[in-house]
């Protein structure tokens, strides 16, 4: 499951989805190697009249996008695209969130998204 945090320090999700000067990736692999990280940066978007759309494109394989704000209609795009964006409040760090995420993939009481997710 690959999840992505909008961050414009690599360690805090600290901005709003259509303007996040970067996205740290996670992919959660289920064996020993554990979490692979990545980072794209806005360079890596590109120029897009429709910066929505660039982004979600860039994070298609996401299942879940964090951020700290996201605007009705863009939300509603990315959960058509079948990524489920989460609020939360800015300076909140990704680590502690990617230890959140870990504990529930690892519990009984995985939610049905979450599931669909990890296969």
């Amino acid at each position: 499951m690959l999840v992505a945090f909008a961050s414009g320090d690599g360690k805090t999700i600290d901005s709003h989805f259509a303007s996040a000067p970067a996205f740290e990736m996670y992919k959660f692999t289920g064996d020993k190697q554990g979490i692979i990280h990545t980072s794209l940066a806005a360079e890596d978007i590109g120029e897009s009249v429709d910066k929505v759309d660039a982004r979600i494109n860039l994070l298609k394989e996401c299942a879940i996008v964090y951020c700290t704000q996201i605007g009705g209609p863009a939300a509603a795009r990315l959960v058509q695209s079948g990524i489920h964006p989460l609020k939360v409040p800015e300076g909140t760090l990704i680590i502690d969130e990617l230890n959140k995420l870990n504990k529930l993939l690892l519990s009984k009481k995985t939610p049905a998204m979450v599931k669909k997710e990890i296969g």
